[in-house]
């Protein structure tokens, strides 16, 4: 009983608030949250760009100039890879939800 009376609760929620059926809701929640993580990604990026003064193909094109230690260079060259590579994943989720 409990469980049917959540459901409704759900659904007249939902409802009210605009969307028409619980998937409508799922979908506009999914990509509410795929925005933000675009968002925290897009920043980590920015603060790669901002430290090295390039985008990525410059510092991969540049990397042995760069006056950071080696070390330094390799982890955020993996770092920043990294965010690439999820963006990427996070813009196809995106876009098959659009």
């Amino acid at each position: 009983m409990l469980v049917n009376e959540q459901s409704l609760a759900l659904y007249e929620t939902i409802n009210q608030m605009g969307f028409g059926t619980v998937e409508d809701f799922a979908l506009e929640k999914a990509k509410e949250t795929l925005l933000k993580e675009v968002a925290n990604c897009t920043q980590r990026m920015s603060f790669f760009s901002s430290k090295y003064g390039v985008d990525y193909a410059e510092f991969c094109k540049n990397f042995h100039s760069l006056p950071q230690p080696i070390f330094e260079k390799e982890e955020d060259s993996a770092d920043w890879n990294a965010e690439l590579k999820h963006l990427d994943i996070l813009m196809k989720r995106l876009s098959k939800l659009s």
